[in-house]
């Protein structure tokens, strides 16, 4: 993990400088991991989801034994159906805290750079999980899309841009 890195606490931003600053921090919370794709299409489309009101990419919870990269795929493919894809490389890790049945809970997730391998395959929400919709996004969209998401999502796409434009 390359540091410094942003802990976002709702719309706040703590930027913590250091692992044993990190460990400090996270002492106070459960730590729950989970990874996501940044998922591409041949038409350079960028995959995301619709839950509970706001824009997101496709991620989840790390089961046991699993790890970061198999979660993201499995996940990528629970969420929008899309099963085959390609890793092109890991990305930054995002941080974010929230309130679990009244435990503080410090969630942080993996990202990998995903290129779909069949074209541009029509993605299917994943219902059971409360995703309404599921769709490729133009390029050119992403930031509009990103103003009605987290935080988190929008300076993990600010670190990322080269390398998805």
């Amino acid at each position: 993990m390359n540091f410094p890195i942003n802990i976002f606490e709702g719309d706040i931003c703590r930027t913590i400088g250091s692992r044993e600053e990190l460990h400090e921090f996270a002492s106070n919370y459960t730590m729950i991991y989970a990874a996501g794709g940044i998922v591409t299409n041949e038409s350079g489309q960028i995959l995301m989801i619709y839950r509970l009101g706001r824009w997101d990419f496709p991620k989840g919870k790390v089961e046991q034994g699993e790890g970061f990269e198999t979660a993201a795929r499995r996940e990528v493919a629970e969420e929008t159906g899309i099963t085959s894809v390609e890793v092109v490389k890991p990305l930054p890790s995002t941080f974010h805290t929230y309130l679990l049945n009244g435990r503080k809970i410090l969630k942080q997730t993996s990202w990998f750079l995903m290129r779909a391998k069949h074209g541009n395959t029509v993605p299917v929400p994943q219902t059971e999980e409360d995703i309404e919709d599921a769709i490729w996004v133009e390029r050119t969209t992403l930031d509009e899309k990103l103003q009605n998401s987290y935080p988190s999502l929008r300076d993990l796409a600010g670190k990322i841009k080269n390398d998805i434009l």
